[in-house]
């Protein structure tokens, strides 16, 4: 059941729409939200974000080590029917679209019977910028 419209909601709505195409952990939308003179406790800048993604607004990724999470809004165009790339080295989150991981979903599918959710399939690996370094 979706939450009512609360103020904090609202804000935290209005900051994942206007950067809909970014990832920011709680500690990154707390400062964000002060600079702009919304000033939402970190209490509250946490318990509203599991909320939302409760609610399916807002999509949490997980660090390896499961200290930090970031958090984007599921329903930006840049977060609709692609792949993530996450580097292990900087911690950067890449969106890809890219056919031939569409073929592979849909060869798991086709021969396995097994539906893939885009939305959750984090691929891990070193980015060109680390391994270039």
């Amino acid at each position: 059941m979706p939450e009512y419209n609360t103020k904090q909601r609202e804000v935290l709505l209005k900051f994942f729409t206007d950067n809909a195409n970014e990832h920011f952990t709680a500690a990154e939308i707390e400062l964000a939200l002060a600079q702009k003179g919304e000033k939402l406790g970190k209490a509250t800048v946490y318990r509203r974000l599991e909320r939302l993604v409760e609610d399916g607004v807002v999509r949490r990724f997980v660090s390896d080590d499961a200290k930090v999470s970031c958090y984007q809004y599921a329903g930006g165009e840049a977060c609709k029917n692609h792949y993530h790339l996450k580097c292990l080295r900087c911690g950067e989150l890449l969106h890809v679209e890219c056919d031939y991981l569409d073929e592979m979903s849909s060869h798991v599918l086709e021969h396995h019977g097994f539906t893939v959710d885009t939305h959750k399939i984090t691929i891990c690996g070193v980015c060109e910028k680390c391994r270039e370094a």
